[in-house]
């Protein structure tokens, strides 16, 4: 999914191997988007588990995708005659999301793309980046808190927070070193917060650490940002845990 925000900007939604390529390295150059997993798999969650799209062999990126002739035509953005007649028992034919995420869930499709997509059908994807005139410079992961365990592990801990209606979650934002400073970061945020008003969410959370230090972490330095950095984007602190250090930043979208 591709959408043109204009002045050579664009926001890409992860929905393939191909767009999944385009996905920069986080802030930190050895972390590979590690941390961002970490929230979405209860289990796993590292570098060790997961197949990298940057490494899958071009076999494992054009694997066929299940579902059939349909799902693959999906796939592939190609036409699939009907057939002549309606034959009401026949199974019903998958809806765009739903094909292409039969298709990341394939054998030999990158683990990390089955994660993005899971959720496709109802709130689109998970993955998002931010194009400048071509070249991919930020990336952020969002979606709804059943898609990522971790997060409403650690959601459980403030019973203060407000239950319903579930918050969509912004689990990592990362900025290629080159553009960081140019506000790049926060203009994906507010685009991938739109996407996700659109989709029916009526507030958005995200959970940065804090330094344990006095001195200050720049924005851009960890995956997660810090608390500065969501304040800019109209984020408030809706409970802070006892040290401080794992605040919950919450902001009503409209």
């Amino acid at each position: 999914m591709r959408i043109d925000i204009g002045d050579g900007f664009e926001l890409v939604g992860v929905e393939s191997a191909e767009e999944l390529l385009l996905a920069p390295p986080c802030s930190r150059d050895d972390a590979d988007h590690a941390t961002c997993t970490w929230w979405e798999d209860a289990d796993k969650g590292s570098k060790a588990a997961r197949v990298d799209a940057r490494t899958a062999t071009p076999t494992q990126r054009a694997s066929a995708p299940a579902g059939g002739k349909a799902a693959l035509a999906a796939f592939l953005g190609a036409e699939v005659n009907e057939a002549p007649a309606f034959n009401p028992f026949a199974p019903k034919e998958p809806t765009r999301e739903e094909a292409l995420r039969n298709a990341a869930a394939a054998p030999g499709q990158p683990t990390k793309l089955r994660l993005l997509t899971r959720q496709l059908p109802i709130s689109g994807p998970m993955g998002w980046i931010l194009l400048t005139k071509g070249e991919p410079v930020a990336y952020c992961q969002a979606g709804p808190l059943s898609a990522f365990p971790r997060a409403q592990r650690l959601r459980d801990r403030y019973p203060d927070l407000p239950s319903t209606p579930p918050p969509a979650v912004v689990t990592c934002i990362s900025v290629i070193p080159a553009a960081r400073g140019g506000a790049l970061g926060g203009a994906l945020v507010e685009g991938v917060l739109t996407r996700l008003s659109a989709a029916g969410f009526a507030a958005a959370e995200a959970y940065p650490e804090e330094p344990a230090t006095a001195a200050a972490l720049d924005a851009d330095a960890t995956s997660s940002a810090t608390q500065r950095f969501w304040e800019r984007l109209n984020f408030s602190v809706a409970a802070t845990g006892p040290d401080g250090r794992w605040p919950v930043m919450r902001r009503v979208l409209d």
